[in-house]
């Protein structure tokens, strides 16, 4: 049988600790050459709207220890909109009453079959707060206290959440555009995890005084200064765009996710220029920095004393986070009698493809 789950089983199935526990096996496969990764895709083409395009993204990556391999794929509107003197990518909710489409399928490597199918949503969100959690985790201070969040979003809630899991921190500055976003998230998140959390005007108040400094926003443009990190601080960035340059080189010790790849862009032949939309990743040799592979199994070092100021880059996604967040929210329903079941025949046929 086929496993069907909505977001709300998605977010009953995944646990904190499970999470990151699943992740970190799925790095240490990968350390060791027991798991795959495909560069991401994106397929574009033109759209009616003002400044929009039809962006198709594919992933895919699987984990020899969990028997699976995940395919994510999402079908979006992207549009450049311009907010406080920044362009943000933009997704449009045009998909039936306002929603949008993005999937996660889970395949058997034993017997090549359907195992499940769930929206990609919390598994987004959760492998990208999960992997900068682990980064965190090796190479933030012992003793961090201060998390300066920058961005009130999805990401920026799984975050939070992760983040706070993997140090005793007591205390959360919060900053976006919108002040009422911030407020909101700010007491919400506050609520949820008992921690003070405090709304701040600025991005450079919700840095300052800070041991851990996360940015995790849909900006184009870099959202904070490097020059505003200060010794013993451990900053994370979830984009590459969102990020100020100078941070690679001002930080003591750098490390990304990945090394592997990259995104492949596609428009229609003979288009001379990028469509509204396309966010093109700057031309950089990545092998100079570590993964995080490389520090959960100790082939590097997280930092070497307290003075240090450490940054993770979560530079790309790669189909390997798919596959272990997938598999976890699919054991964990199994185990917990969620989602809905189909007949995995549906899925199969007589004739060899």
């Amino acid at each position: 049988m086929t496993l069907i789950l909505n977001n709300d089983e998605v977010r009953q199935a995944l646990k904190i600790q499970d999470c990151l526990k699943t992740m970190d096996d799925a790095y240490r496969e990968q350390a060791v050459s027991r798991a795959v990764n495909r560069p991401t895709s994106h397929s574009y083409l033109p759209h009616s709207l003002p400044e929009s395009t039809y962006s198709f993204k594919s992933v895919d990556g699987g984990v020899n220890k969990f028997g699976v391999l995940a395919l994510r794929i999402t079908s979006d509107i992207v549009q450049n909109r311009k907010v406080d003197n920044t362009v943000r990518l933009e997704k449009l909710p045009l998909a039936g009453k306002g929603q949008f489409l993005g999937l996660v399928q889970l395949f058997s490597t034993e017997t090549g079959e359907l195992l499940a199918i769930m929206p990609d949503g919390l598994i987004q969100q959760t492998r990208v707060g999960v992997t900068s959690a682990l980064g965190a985790q090796a190479m933030a201070r012992q003793n961090s206290e201060v998390l300066g969040l920058i961005g009130s979003g999805g990401q920026a809630r799984a975050h939070f959440r992760f983040l706070t899991s993997v140090r005793s921190i007591k205390h959360v500055k919060i900053f976006s555009p919108n002040p009422g976003h911030r407020k909101a998230f700010a007491a919400q998140m506050e609520k949820e995890t008992e921690i003070p959390t405090q709304a701040v005007d600025t991005a450079e108040a919700a840095v300052r005084d800070c041991d851990i400094v996360c940015t995790a926003t849909n900006s184009s443009r870099a959202v904070m200064k490097a020059e505003w990190l200060e010794p013993g601080m451990h900053y994370n960035a979830i984009r590459e765009f969102e990020m100020d340059e100078a941070a690679l080189e001002r930080s003591d010790i750098v490390a990304i996710h990945t090394r592997f790849g990259g995104i492949q862009h596609y428009l229609p032949a003979g288009m001379d220029k990028d469509l509204p939309g396309v966010r093109r990743e700057k031309p950089r040799d990545w092998s100079r920095y570590p993964e995080i592979s490389d520090l959960l199994v100790g082939r590097v070092p997280g930092r070497a004393n307290d003075r240090q100021i450490t940054f993770f880059l979560n530079n790309v996604g790669t189909g390997v986070q798919f596959a272990a967040m997938g598999y976890c929210a699919y054991r964990a329903a199994k185990e917990k009698g969620l989602g809905r079941e189909i007949p995995t025949d549906w899925f199969l046929q007589d004739i060899k493809p």
